[in-house]
Parts: C-alpha cells; sequence; structure tokens
C-alpha cells in the first residue's frame, strides 16, 4: 500500500466498526499486513441490490417439504401393508454409493460448499467472439454463504439486512455492445440522486474515489491504494447515515452509483457500511462492495476479507 499506515489504521477500524468488535486489532493487523489484495447480470437485475432471499434456501425449503410429505405417505402405506410377518429380502445389501473426490459436495441447505471455488461474476462468453468480458472466481471459506453461480453476490446465511448482516456484490465489466453500457456514474447526493447523477462517467480509479469522497452525507473515509492480482486499486470506506430516511429519496432508493442506465447500486437499510474496493482491469473499473453493520458478527468479517482476497480476475479483451 502506498498510502502510510495511520490513514490505513483509520480506514479499517472504520470499516470493522471498532466500538462493536472487541478484537477489531487482531483484524487490523491482519490488513495492514496484506500486499495483495483486491454485478448482477443487467439482463436479469433492473436494479444491483441484494436479493430479499437467495434462491438456494428457497428451492430448499420447498425441497425439504416434498421429502417430508414423501415420508409420510410412506410411513402411512407401509403401515397398512405389513400386516403379515415379514418376509426377508433376498437382496440384503448394505449401500454402498461411491462418493466423488475433489470438488467439495454441496451442503443439504443449498448453500455453497466450504472451500470450493465458486465463480461470481462471469461475462466472459467461454471464448465466443467477441469475447469482452471478466471472469471472477472467489473460494468460500466457511459455511453459510449462499450465491447463485455468476450473478456477482454472495450474502452470509441468506441476510444481508441490517442490524447483523453481511454480503458481497461486483459491478464488471459486461459482454453488452452497446456503448456506455459499462459506464459508472456516481450520484452527487444519493438520497436526491435523479437530479444529482452527473454529465460524465467516472473513467479512472482518481476520479471514482473523488467522486464517492465527494457524496454528501456518506462520512467517506480518505481512499488507500492497494494491488490486487496484478491491478491497481482504491478502496473507500463508505456509510448510509443511521437516521436516513429511505422514503423521503427518490423512488424509495438510497443510491450510490449506476452502471449504464439500468444497474444502480442502492442500501440495503440505514446504518449500512459500503467498503468499496475500486480496480482498474486493463482500462475497465470492477467494483467489489463490501457490505456489513455495525452488529455483523466479526467471525464474518474475517470470511468476507477471506473471500476478497481470493479473488482471481480473468480479463478477455
Amino acid at each position: 500500500m502506498s498510502a502510510d499506515r495511520d490513514v490505513t489504521t483509520r480506514i479499517v477500524r472504520s470499516w470493522l466498526h471498532e466500538d462493536a468488535h472487541e478484537d477489531a486489532d487482531r483484524i487490523l493487523n491482519l490488513v495492514l499486513d496484506e500486499i495483495d489484495t483486491t454485478p448482477q447480470r443487467r439482463a436479469n437485475w433492473l436494479a444491483r441490490r441484494f436479493p430479499p432471499m437467495n434462491s438456494n434456501v428457497v428451492r430448499f425449503a420447498l425441497v425439504a417439504a416434498v421429502v417430508v410429505l414423501v415420508a409420510v405417505v410412506g410411513f402411512q402405506y407401509l403401515g397398512n401393508a405389513n400386516t403379515g410377518d415379514p418376509v426377508p429380502s433376498e437382496t440384503s445389501q448394505p449401500s454402498t454409493t461411491p462418493v466423488a473426490s475433489g470438488e467439495p459436495s454441496a451442503p443439504a441447505d443449498g448453500s455453497l460448499p466450504v472451500g470450493s471455488s465458486h465463480i461470481l461474476w462471469d461475462q466472459s462468453q467461454d471464448g465466443a467472439t467477441p469475447n469482452l468480458g471478466i471472469k471472477i472466481t472467489v473460494t468460500i471459506p466457511a459455511s453459510g454463504w449462499f450465491g447463485d453461480a455468476k450473478e456477482g453476490t454472495l450474502g452470509k446465511n441468506g441476510n444481508v439486512n441490517a442490524p447483523d448482516g453481511a454480503g458481497l456484490i461486483v459491478f464488471a465489466r459486461t459482454n453488452d455492445l452497446l456503448v456506455g453500457s459499462g459506464d459508472v456514474y456516481v450520484y452527487g447526493d444519493p438520497c436526491h440522486w435523479a437530479s444529482t447523477k452527473p454529465d460524465s462517467p467516472v473513467t479512472t480509479l482518481d476520479e471514482a474515489m473523488a467522486a464517492l469522497s465527494a457524496q454528501t452525507s456518506r462520512d467517506a473515509s480518505t481512499p488507500v491504494d492497494f494491488t490486487h492480482d496484478g491491478y491497481a486499486g482504491k478502496y473507500i470506506n463508505l456509510h448510509v447515515p443511521d437516521d436516513a430516511v429511505f422514503s423521503d429519496c427518490d423512488e424509495g432508493q438510497f443510491r450510490t452509483f449506476v452502471q449504464g442506465d439500468d444497474a444502480p447500486r442502492y442500501a440495503q437499510d440505514p446504518g449500512q457500511f459500503d467498503l468499496l474496493r475500486v480496480l482498474d482491469v486493463n482500462g475497465q473499473l470492477v467494483i467489489f462492495d463490501v457490505t456489513h453493520y455495525a452488529g455483523t458478527p466479526e467471525s464474518v468479517l474475517d470470511e468476507l476479507s477471506a473471500i476478497v482476497e481470493s479473488a482471481t480476475l480473468e480479463y478477455a479483451p
């Protein structure tokens, strides 16, 4: 990092919200020692916000209900059918279904397997021409993380809301051929964003940090330089005011920025912290938004840090 240690200390302590985490210094030292640290798909997401509940959780609940129903019906059937002497099975053999080695098996609750390589974002078109995308892969360090492959979001235990939720959301270049589709516009006022969208997008790290730092009511930290996977970046910590009233904002949304015309990033709840890690990937801005609250457990912050640090980026020009 090119910034001095005191500046970094203030930023990381702000990120961890030290008054809510007794062991913040231990995490602080880990972050200070790191050298290399470091979007929902536009077609499917009209607003870049975490889904209220991960679809895997819903699927698991439905499957569980079916399993219970089948078990009840089966029990009733067997209870009525087995009225005579039991008949020994001619092929009574123990189950020996082999378990494949390699990639960890998926947990029953539909969460991502611990230690698995999860494709967080992928618009690379698998080598198709023209190939204009960025592929981002992360490693899942602990149980309870949910996210659909390639969609650009992760959430802890299906909860990204106040007071103790946590998640990660990514905005990156897509394979959309429309001019300006990947441009990022930082609003001047996140509550009254409709009238404060700038005429020009941010195109460099310095422009992005200047615009984010100037955004009203965000209590922005001082930007800090870092590198990740060989790419230069800057990070900044933003805060949604605890007393923010979203219903008073344009369309009820507290927005930070918008990518193109249809992918805005807006907050979940008042009191939200957003650690924005912005990378310059061959002239394209890639934004990692690490979201948490004052009540987010320290262990979850550790896991979030590990996920971001594990990210690998593949760029297709």
